[in-house]
């Protein structure tokens, strides 16, 4: 019998040994939890339902803190528990854990990112008013008021002379949702709709055209004086004419961008996966890109991986109860203008639509290699990724984004010459010569 007991005492042991390496080595005990999240309908955007998922990784606190994410609301500083009164509140937050997940795991398996598998745990701020301050973490509340957005931010610290140090690290942050009509929302818009897009790449070709011929015209009129009839006048005035109607349509089509959006503007941020992909991937290029200001390249470089991650071609489509969003499409057909450099364009979906012209094209001819028993040219998305390796928070589009591209297909295409010279062909078909 002591035999026997002794024996049961050391299978107790070691029982609670292995235990205890098992915990040691996964580090705190996680519990996961079911709850409901938005999900887009595959064939219709615009259409979703709410879906039971299972949140992976959480700590067994029976609150919305794992091993990758905490969720917090607004500036406070505690996860959000499960029992939280506001409802609303539980459900972004739930919604947001769930898609945060999966971006970072798309992240790690697809793009084998070692980056984001070593990123600590992150902070995600739901229904945050407040403007992000580098010096504080925090901008006061009457210095500045966000809603309809959300925007990741990098680590920071308080200077050194502060009396209350803080650190923080890099954050996602949420704002809440509030229907804006959109005149006064457009009020400081210019040009932001498509007649004045479409203006913009015909205006210098024809006023360039223009005043060369009437350059050619003065000369012709300086060499033989006898020209000078009523004919050749009139022509001068034509083209006079032509180029001050460009310089109006071009300068009047800036005051209407309001004839292009709906009533009202709203956008619940933390409710849209695509949204939530697009600012982890912020977060997950941020080594080299980091998320201080909005331009171009870092914008549509987030807006492509959220495009892999969410599986769609068209891009954060409205949603009638969370939002008016206008939809940003892969395949959308326009051309380069150095108008699209600017910050202000930062939201357009040209950037998009040229790096995924870039992977349909890639596609293509590594399809018709494997059917000739050839090898792949190369993983385009693994070159989207490399490049920007090569970018930083001030690159443009038309010589950074285009150089680094060519300059990591140069190292990794199987056969580079045939990867670049694709890649210049899509860069013509974008129009950039």
């Amino acid at each position: 019998m002591i035999t026997l007991l002794r024996s049961l005492n050391s299978i107790f042991l070691l029982a609670t040994i292995l235990s205890f390496n098992s915990h040691a080595e996964s580090g705190v005990p996680t519990c996961p939890a079911e709850f409901e999240v938005l999900e887009r309908h595959p064939g219709n955007g615009s259409q979703y339902g709410f879906v039971k998922k299972t949140l992976d990784d959480l700590y067994c606190t029976n609150s919305f803190e794992g091993k990758y994410f905490k969720i917090v609301y607004s500036t406070e500083g505690e996860a959000i528990p499960f029992s939280y009164a506001n409802k609303e509140v539980l459900k972004k937050a739930a919604n947001v854990y769930y898609h945060l997940s999966r971006a970072r795991n798309y992240w790690i398996k697809e793009i084998k990112s070692q980056y984001v598998s070593e990123l600590p745990q992150t902070i995600v701020r739901i229904d945050i008013t407040n403007g992000y301050s580098s010096t504080r973490h925090f901008k006061h509340a009457e210095q500045e008021k966000n809603e309809n957005n959300a925007w990741s931010v990098p680590n920071g610290q308080t200077p050194e002379n502060v009396t209350e140090k803080e650190k923080w690290g890099k954050e996602i942050w949420f704002s809440p949702m509030r229907k804006i009509e959109s005149k006064k929302f457009m009020k400081d818009s210019k040009g932001q709709n498509p007649i004045h897009q479409s203006l913009l790449l015909v205006n210098d070709p024809i006023i360039e055209y223009n005043k060369n011929a009437l350059i050619y015209q003065a000369l012709s009129f300086l060499i033989v004086p006898d020209i000078t009839n009523t004919a050749l006048l009139n022509l001068a005035l034509q083209r006079v004419g032509t180029i001050a109607v460009i310089m109006s349509l071009t300068e009047g089509s800036k005051y209407i961008d309001g004839w292009f959006v709906k009533k009202y503007y709203y956008v619940d941020t933390a409710m849209i996966p695509e949204i939530i992909y697009h600012e982890f991937s912020h977060i997950a290029m941020s080594d080299t890109m980091k998320p201080v200001h909005s331009i171009p390249v870092i914008e549509g470089m987030a807006d492509y991986f959220a495009a892999l991650i969410a599986e769609r071609r068209d891009m954060y489509e409205a949603i009638k109860e969370f939002s008016s969003n206008k939809t940003k499409k892969t395949d959308n057909k326009s051309l380069y203008h150095p108008y699209l450099e600017g910050q202000w364009n930062a939201t357009s979906d040209f950037t998009l639509s040229l790096l995924w012209k870039g992977k349909t094209e890639f596609e293509r001819i590594n399809r018709e290699r494997w059917k000739k028993g050839q090898q792949a040219v190369g993983n385009y998305d693994n070159l989207v990724f490399d490049a920007h390796f090569l970018l930083n928070e001030s690159s443009n589009i038309s010589t950074d984004l285009a150089k680094s591209l060519i300059n990591v297909c140069h190292k990794k295409c199987l056969g580079s010459r045939m990867g670049i010279d694709t890649l210049h062909n899509v860069f013509e078909k974008k129009g950039l010569n």
